[in-house]
């Protein structure tokens, strides 16, 4: 492992730590009044200004060279992973919508595997099926309230995230993390604004305190989105997604620092389940079907 994919591998733990808070943050967000898609589409524009703002201040291009075709395919990703995973937790318990969710990983790998007859690490798909274990084990599963609209929206969730990794993987290598998370931004807005012409309505928070947290997870999410792509520059896809299976362990974390939820053992349990995973991910083992005839 050279020292480019180290530092991609801390940045992608770097920003499973801030999709931990924004993900702790919506959950107080809602306390206050607002909706998922309302969420959602607050949070876009006010990520969209701050990066603006930042590419001016950095005074860097606002050029971006990208297929259209991909470039659509990563916004369409973009805002099904938000629907999907901010929309689910309404109609199923939290902990099943998560480990749905959570599949995304493993759908990344099996494209690759599928389509682009890529060689998987022995350990690095052990790593992948351990952390999906640990998750399950850490959130628990209540399956007594099942909603097929939310079982199939998390699902959706799983596929957005996985399609936006996949396609930004196409990005040139010189896109600029910073104008590339901007005109996503900006063009996830564009789409996300069309949703509202279905009957959805923007619900603001009815508290001053909703608008703070708002803003916390537009910059959170800004500062993890930015990391995100550096680091799928740097390591690709596959081991990006495998090494987000650490936001479950800061939020759960979170949920016991910041709400006050009991760190039981069974979570502890996951968490160290999943921490082990990402680990075994570093060890190198003879790879699976590396020679084709």
């Amino acid at each position: 492992m050279n020292k480019n994919q180290i530092v991609g591998r801390a940045i992608a733990l770097a920003a499973a730590i801030f999709y931990g808070f924004n993900t702790t943050l919506s959950r107080l967000a809602y306390d206050t009044g607002t909706t998922p898609v309302s969420l959602t589409i607050y949070r876009f524009l006010m990520s969209a200004v701050l990066m603006i703002a930042i590419v001016l201040i950095l005074r860097k291009s606002w050029k971006i060279a990208v297929a259209p075709m991909t470039f659509a395919l990563c916004i369409l990703g973009n805002f099904a992973t938000s629907i999907g995973h901010l929309g689910a937790v309404k109609y199923i318990p939290v902990s099943l919508a998560a480990i749905i969710f959570y599949t995304f990983p493993l759908l990344v790998v099996a494209y690759k595997r599928l389509a682009n007859r890529e060689p998987v690490a022995r350990n690095e798909l052990l790593a992948f099926i351990l952390a999906f274990i640990g998750i399950g084990v850490a959130l628990g599963v209540d399956f007594h309230e099942f909603d097929p609209l939310g079982i199939g929206l998390a699902f959706l969730g799983a596929v957005g995230a996985s399609v936006f990794i996949l396609s930004y993987e196409r990005f040139p290598q010189q896109t600029d993390a910073y104008v590339g998370t901007m005109w996503i931004m900006i063009a996830t807005i564009a789409f996300s604004l069309l949703v509202l012409q279905f009957g959805f309505e923007l619900v603001p928070p009815k508290e001053s305190s909703g608008w703070v947290y708002l803003v916390l997870i537009s910059a959170a999410s800004s500062t993890a989105f930015v990391l995100s792509l550096q680091a799928i520059g740097r390591i690709g896809g596959a081991i990006f997604a495998l090494l987000l299976n650490f936001e479950p362990v800061i939020i759960l974390l979170l949920a016991w620092i910041v709400l006050g939820e009991e760190l039981t053992l069974e979570r502890t349990a996951g968490i160290t389940l999943i921490v082990f995973a990402l680990f075994l991910s570093h060890w190198r083992i003879p790879r699976l079907n590396t020679a084709s005839s």
